[in-house]
């Protein structure tokens, strides 16, 4: 049973999080010949504040990508 697990910041409405599950799990199973119902995704949202780039919290590093994803999700 394949497992793929995928570490995103947090912020992306469940739709988008719903789609990244379907379509990863969809293109996992095509590739290695294993039927869907066998393949597991699991994501981990990760808050900016935890999230490292270059030695600067994501929060301060990215900060209007955050505002504009927080934004948009609602």
């Amino acid at each position: 049973m394949p497992l793929v697990r995928i570490d995103i910041l947090e912020g992306r409405p469940p739709e988008v999080i719903e789609e990244l599950h379907t379509r990863v799990a969809s293109l996992v199973a095509e590739i290695i010949g294993s039927p869907l119902d066998r393949v597991r995704t699991y994501i981990t949202e990760i808050p900016a504040e935890n999230w490292g780039i270059g030695g600067v919290p994501a929060s301060r590093a990215r900060a209007d990508e955050v505002r504009a994803r927080r934004a948009a999700a609602g």
